[in-house]
């Protein structure tokens, strides 16, 4: 069962816990952990869950049969625990209706934030038993005995014996066939097939955290035997952060060595689940249905944020982008008159007093003399994050070229991201590289700062317009 989730993404409501025995002794048999829940509205989660990605639904928890009341239940209990940012997930109505109630559930959640991808129906009637219930041979046992005693009032007596022992007690009791397991257990493999890509998204989850806990026990088993056990944590932690910040490791307090030992064991984890992604078998999941209606497609904006940027820990990170106050950033041959001075001037205090657009700089350290604490300055490349919309606003009203038309120094090899839900374009000037002092770094605020990859390439660039332009150039700046 590789592709159940094995991180606590598992959940199952049902009022009766003896029912849902059989399906924890599959799932544990399967090293899957379980949250459960009665259904009763004090004991479900006071905040929704995140992540669930199978959940086993009773839909009965009382003697009501009415359709609406039941549904509506449904729908409640499920929201209570998913919220609106779950995911995707299996549903699976674990319950004596059976399918009864399975098309006016799918009618009612079709336009809620926490419908499933898929609902599978398994109807308790087909692993369950009816049996007798003991407590009445019981109670016939008390009667008699009463009766052979002579004793006064024996219906009046019975009645309250009644009433107190079989209080919300079923005349018959449910008993699990247990020749039916394999049976049970198939149709949980049959209902994640039917669930198509949401097994294969399961599988890579599994995937990632395996790895996760693969890497810290590989690392862990590095430390040397000879220190003791109650000092190999500190030990792994001081060589994470010690392999990272090298030389700058005795200057920094020690929450930055922390964030620098998860940084590190961040790449070294990128390692293991890059291996452990590529051997996942895909086959089963052939043919693809490829998705191509691209209205559908989430915006490109975001997936490209994902990809190039996420928060820094450490003000002197290379890649850090900076607010700007000063605005250093030039258009140069962004404006479409740039070879008239006073209108290039006039265009330009027209940008600058823009608020919509944001003036950074990017930390364009090598990450070397980063690590090795080398200079008392970070070499800065003045940019900005101009709203896509407002790039086309001014490019419409004949202020801006188009952003492919910008001289060799303008870099805009980066696609659109979106940062505060907004799209922007990110620009830098490669012309106007300069330096900062550490101190004046330390003082400015970090907007985000940008992934390895994309730091390298616009590192890169600098190289090879440096090498075009000359020093002379440079050293004017």
């Amino acid at each position: 069962m590789d592709d159940l989730p094995n991180g606590g993404k598992v959940v199952i409501v049902d009022d009766c816990f003896q029912e849902i025995l059989p399906l924890i002794n599959i799932l544990n048999k399967n090293a899957i952990p379980v949250i459960y829940y009665s259904g009763r509205a004090n004991e479900l989660p006071i905040k929704p869950l995140h992540g669930i990605r199978l959940f086993f639904l009773d839909l009965r928890f009382s003697t009501n049969t009415d359709t609406k009341t039941i549904v509506s239940n449904a729908c409640n209990i499920l929201q209570t625990i998913l919220g609106e940012n779950n995911g995707p997930y299996l549903l699976i109505i674990w319950s004596s209706t059976g399918t009864d109630y399975k098309e006016e559930l799918e009618k009612a959640l079709g336009d809620k934030l926490y419908r499933p991808e898929f609902v599978l129906c398994l109807s308790k009637a087909d692993y369950f038993e009816i049996k007798d219930s003991e407590v009445y041979s019981v109670i016939g046992d008390i009667e008699k005995i009463l009766d052979e005693a002579d004793v006064e009032n024996i219906d009046s007596i019975m009645e309250k014996i009644t009433e107190r022992v079989i209080a919300n007690e079923d005349e018959n009791e449910k008993v699990f066939i247990s020749s039916s397991i394999d049976k049970l257990q198939q149709e949980l493999y049959d209902g994640l097939k039917n669930a198509g890509l949401l097994s294969l998204f399961i599988l890579w989850e599994n995937t990632i955290r395996n790895s996760a806990h693969k890497v810290v026990n590989e690392i862990f088993t590095q430390i040397p035997e000879s220190i003791p056990t109650d000092k190999k944590l500190p030990a792994m932690a001081y060589y994470l952060a010690k392999n990272r910040l090298e030389k700058q490791f005795e200057t920094v307090e020690g929450k930055d060595k922390l964030h620098a030992a998860l940084m590190e064991l961040n790449e070294l984890y990128t390692y293991f689940y890059s291996e452990d992604v590529i051997n996942i078998s895909v086959d089963g999941f052939l043919p693809l249905n490829i998705q191509k209606n691209t209205d559908l497609v989430p915006s490109q904006a975001k997936f490209n944020a994902w990809k190039m940027i996420s928060p820094t820990y450490k003000k002197d990170t290379p890649g850090n982008i900076y607010e700007d106050q000063n605005k250093v950033f030039e258009f140069f041959n962004l404006v479409k008159d740039y070879s008239d001075e006073k209108k290039y001037g006039e265009a330009a205090q027209r940008l600058k007093e823009d608020g919509r657009i944001m003036y950074i700089g990017v930390n364009i350290n090598g990450e070397c003399e980063t690590a090795q604490n080398k200079y008392p300055v970070i070499r800065v490349i003045p940019g900005i994050l101009i709203p896509c919309e407002v790039y086309s606003e001014y490019e419409n009203s004949g202020v801006l070229k188009a952003i492919n038309k910008a001289g060799d120094y303008i870099f805009n090899e980066f696609d659109p991201i979106e940062y505060n839900g907004v799209e922007y374009y990110l620009l830098f000037n490669i012309n106007q590289s300069t330096f900062l002092r550490k101190e004046v770094i330390e003082k400015i605020e970090v907007y985000f700062t940008l992934h390895r990859k994309y730091y390298l390439k616009l590192r890169q660039a600098l190289v090879t317009d440096f090498s075009k332009q000359g020093l002379d150039l440079y050293g004017a700046h």
